[in-house]
């Protein structure tokens, strides 16, 4: 009799172990998922700021910028005022690419969108100088006791204030240019309204110590190359993400290229 009895135990044991499971807690949970959450809609919208060559703001011409979501079809162009939209957005994480003929073409990127409302991106972009640098030299030079770099170039005249972005090669290269595979660092020299003169001097003196900090040595050689760029360098210019480092699209169509070696 004691047997059965403990028989019928075991089995009202084992009915509890799998019709009665315990549901797991946070550490492993098993029990039932929640749903996901809502996909909303709604309307993104914003302004493209513009600059002309010396980076002063423009306040009129603000039509025409095209605004595209990368991967769609989508586009907005902005109105008289500079803004676009895009309305019936669904939730998700946009980038946008800002084009104008004559401006550099700029990003926004990495847009978290909710939806369910309106949200704002706004961008810059700059006129593309139409003016190039005539002449340029690198060599070393000894200034106050410092060991430098100098450079030096002449650019034409302009009623506009002007910018040149110089770039420096990455060490054992001797490709440099715009590109973040090509240029380790950058350097920029403003260049002040010249009506007069037929040519105006671009100069910079980089001290040899900064060359030793992006990895040269005695006797490498350092490759330049020098662009004119929009007077306001923080429109169009945007960051690569894979190397976090600004791409600048303002610039002049004809660069110049030179070397020097490191002492």
């Amino acid at each position: 009799m004691k047997a059965k009895i403990l028989f019928i135990n075991a089995i009202a044991v084992i009915i509890c172990l799998s019709s009665c499971k315990k549901e797991a807690g946070p550490e492993g949970a098993t029990g039932a998922q929640g749903s996901a959450g809502p996909v909303l809609t709604g309307n993104l919208k914003g302004f493209i700021n513009h600059y002309d060559v010396s980076g002063t703001k423009l306040v009129s011409g603000l039509a025409g910028d095209t605004v595209s979501i990368d991967g769609t079809t989508k586009l907005a162009v902005t109105d008289a005022a500079g803004s676009y939209s895009f309305t019936g957005l669904s939730t998700g994480v946009y980038n946008l690419t800002v084009t104008r003929s004559g401006f550099g073409t700029t990003k926004i990127q990495s847009v978290q969108f909710t939806g369910g409302g309106d949200s704002y991106r706004n961008a810059n972009i700059s006129k593309i100088p139409t003016l190039n640098l005539a002449t340029l030299m690198i060599y070393d030079t000894i200034i106050n006791g410092v060991n430098n770099i100098h450079v030096r170039g002449h650019i034409t005249s302009s009623t506009d204030d002007q910018s040149v972005i110089i770039f420096v090669g990455i060490p054992g290269n001797t490709t440099v240019n715009s590109g973040v595979s090509n240029e380790i660092s950058s350097y920029v020299v403003n260049i002040a309204v010249n009506a007069a003169g037929n040519n105006t001097l671009v100069k910079l003196n980089i001290p040899t110590a900064e060359l030793y900090d992006l990895g040269y040595a005695s006797g490498n050689t350092v490759y330049f190359a020098a662009y004119t760029i929009g007077g306001n360098t923080n429109a169009s210019a945007y960051v690569d993400l894979t190397t976090n480092k600004p791409i600048y699209t303002a610039l002049g169509n004809t660069p110049l290229f030179a070397n020097a070696p490191v002492q």
